[in-house]
């Protein structure tokens, strides 16, 4: 059984093609599943409902978003499962905001991704001002410790995006880094295989093997993922990233229908 749980669309603003778009990749690429899993709203950057246009899609728009996965799943019925999603933020403090947000909505499933440490974009090339990539990594894994605790999310998504753009000081298992995994395991939340940083400049998917093979260690299932924001994307590289996940010992694959996970086998 094979599912794509993260997938973007025209209204993030920096993503091409419609949901239906997405969909019909999938059913293209012999997918089982496919999830719709925009970027949600930003919140923490003031009063304005849309202050990023090229990051996220507005306040205004989210429960349009809703209606449209909705019948979007309704039309392709019979033809392929459609999984009603978001790529969540998670903001440190933000906790119960997220947590409301998400039970309001008929979802499958969140992804709680850390995209922003405060103001700071994590995929910015600059550091921000007076910080070191020690600092930068640091607050990031306890940031992401917090939101595999706050109960908002279902997955934890691309775990070491923060080596996009090179600010993980340190490839190696730190310490704090395992506490990390420990931390996703314990709270009972998975983690994607997300396929999209082979497509990158750090030409490394994420969780790279090293750190995949640790969330394998204390019993993380995972999702496959592309991360794609053009349709051409879907199911990118999936034949290498089961393959990995074989190697690595992982037998099955997590699904999920309002917020209840299934695993599934990888065959």
């Amino acid at each position: 059984m094979l599912a794509d749980y993260h997938t973007h669309h025209y209204r993030c603003g920096h993503a091409e093609g419609t949901l239906a778009d997405y969909v019909e990749a999938a059913i293209a690429a012999g997918l089982d599943e496919i999830g719709l899993s925009d970027h949600s709203p930003i919140y923490h950057l003031g009063n304005n409902p849309h202050p990023r246009p090229s990051t996220a899609m507005s306040q205004h728009e989210l429960p349009n978003y809703v209606r449209e996965m909705l019948d979007v799943r309704e039309r392709y019925a019979g033809r392929i499962t459609v999984r009603i999603g978001v790529e969540s933020d998670y903001i440190l403090g933000w906790d119960e905001h997220y947590r409301n947000l998400w039970r309001t909505y008929p979802l499958d499933y969140v992804i709680g991704s850390v995209h922003w440490l405060g103001s700071w974009n994590i995929f910015d090339h600059r550091l921000p001002a007076d910080r070191s990539a020690d600092d930068v990594y640091d607050e990031y894994l306890r940031t992401t410790q917090a939101a595999a605790r706050s109960g908002a999310y279902d997955i934890i998504g691309h775990l070491d995006c923060l080596k996009t753009r090179g600010h993980i000081p340190d490839l190696s298992i730190t310490p704090l880094l395992e506490e990390t995994v420990r931390v996703i395991g314990e709270c009972g939340l998975v983690v994607e295989l997300n396929t999209s940083g082979w497509r990158k400049s750090c030409a490394d998917c994420y969780p790279r093997a090293e750190l995949l093979a640790l969330c394998h260690h204390y019993g993380v299932p995972v999702t496959l993922s592309s991360d794609a924001h053009n349709p051409t994307q879907v199911a990118y590289a999936f034949d290498r990233a089961i393959a990995l996940l074989k190697e690595i010992g992982y037998r099955e694959i997590a699904t999920f229908e309002r917020r209840k996970r299934r695993m599934v086998s990888l065959g």
